[in-house]
C-alpha cells in the first residue's frame, strides 16, 4: 500500500499544478494518519523556534487560524520540538506544552490541534528549508502513538521532497521572480528570485502574505509598476500568477516631481497648488499616484525615496 502511495506521490510531484499536488500529497497523509489539517511550505527558523515562512500549502487552515497562531506569545512547542530534533519526523502533545501559556492552551481547543507531528531537515538556523507540520485533535485511549509517528516518518520526509521537486518544476530555484498564491494573498510558492525582490522593496514584510500594499495594488490592476517593481499577474484555477521584475527607477511625471519634492520641502496642500497653480485636488492626485509608483507610506519613506534616485 505504501509502495503505492508513494508512487501517486512522486507522479503527482511530476505533472500536476501546485495546489493539486498539495492536496494529492495531504490525502495520502491522510490514508496513514488520523489528521484533520496541515501546513507544507519554506520558511526560515531561528534558535528560539521561531519560523519565517516564505511560502505555505495549507490544508484546512483558514487564513484566520495561521494569522492568530502567527500573533501569540512564545515560540511554537511543535516547531521547537522539531528543531531539537531535525531530520527526524516528531511527535509533540501540544497542549501539554501550554501549561504556562493560556493563549496558546485557547488556541489548542479553539483548533483542536491537540497532536502535531512534523519534520523539519537539519539545515543550519537561518538557512531556508522545507518544512511539514499536520494535525490531530484528542487519540482515544489505547492509541498506540509509537505506530502513528512510524506511519508519519513513512510519509513525511517524501512529502516534502515530492514538494521541492513539484515547487521547482513550476517556480524554479533560479530564473524568472514567479509567485503562486491563493486568493486570500498566502504564497503558494515563490522562487527565490521573487522572495529577494519583495524582501528589498518591502523590508519589514512578513511573509507568507504577500505585502500589503502589492496586495491593494492588485485590485485595481493586474499590470501595475509599484515602487522599484513592475508586477504582470493573471489567475489560473483560482490561483494569483505573479511575474516580478526591477524597475530601473519609478517614472515621475515632471509634475510629479516638483509635488514630491515641495511635500518632502515641508509644504502644505494650499502652498503647492498656489505655487504650482493648480487645484487642492490635483494636488491631493499627484501626491496619491507619487506614493503608489514609489511604493512610499509617508513623507519619511518619501524623502529616502527621492534621495535614492
Amino acid at each position: 500500500m505504501i509502495e503505492r502511495m508513494l508512487f501517486d506521490l512522486y507522479s503527482g510531484a511530476r505533472d500536476l499544478s501546485l495546489a493539486e499536488f498539495g492536496e494529492l500529497g495531504f490525502g495520502i497523509v491522510r490514508n496513514v494518519l488520523p489528521i484533520h489539517s496541515g501546513m507544507f511550505g519554506q520558511g526560515t527558523y531561528d534558535a528560539r523556534g521561531y519560523v519565517t515562512i516564505h511560502t505555505l500549502h495549507r490544508h484546512a487552515v483558514p487564513a484566520e487560524r495561521l494569522l492568530e497562531r502567527t500573533i501569540l506569545s512564545g515560540s511554537d512547542p511543535a516547531i521547537s520540538n522539531s528543531l531539537a530534533h531535525a531530520g527526524q519526523t516528531v511527535h509533540t502533545p501540544t497542549l501539554l506544552h501550554a501549561r504556562d501559556n493560556a493563549d496558546l492552551g485557547r488556541y489548542v481547543r479553539r483548533y483542536d490541534v491537540w497532536n502535531a507531528f512534523t519534520l523539519i531537515p537539519g539545515v543550519p538556523v537561518g538557512t531556508p528549508t522545507d518544512g511539514v507540520t499536520v494535525w490531530t485533535g484528542k487519540m482515544k485511549r489505547g492509541t498506540k502513538m509509537a505506530d502513528l509517528i512510524g506511519s508519519a516518518h513513512q510519509v513525511l520526509p517524501h512529502l516534502l521532497l515530492a514538494n521541492s521537486i513539484n515547487r521547482r518544476l513550476h517556480t524554479g530555484e533560479t530564473g524568472p521572480a514567479c509567485i503562486v498564491a491563493a486568493p486570500d494573498g498566502v504564497l503558494l510558492s515563490a522562487s527565490p528570485a521573487a522572495l529577494a525582490l519583495l524582501s528589498a522593496e518591502w523590508p519589514d514584510w512578513n511573509p507568507p502574505h504577500l505585502p500589503k500594499p502589492l496586495t491593494a495594488a492588485l485590485q485595481a490592476s493586474r499590470h501595475l509598476e509599484i515602487g522599484r517593481l513592475s508586477v504582470f499577474a493573471s489567475m489560473s484555477n483560482r490561483l494569483l500568477l505573479l511575474r516580478l521584475t526591477r524597475r530601473t527607477a519609478p517614472s515621475l511625471s515632471p509634475a510629479e516631481q516638483r509635488v514630491a519634492a515641495m511635500a518632502v520641502a515641508g509644504a502644505v496642500y494650499k502652498e503647492i497648488a498656489r505655487e504650482c497653480g493648480v487645484s487642492l485636488s490635483t494636488v491631493r492626485n499627484q501626491l496619491h499616484a507619487v506614493y503608489t509608483k514609489l511604493g512610499v507610506r509617508n513623507k519619511t519613506e518619501l524623502a529616502k525615496a527621492l534621495a535614492a534616485q
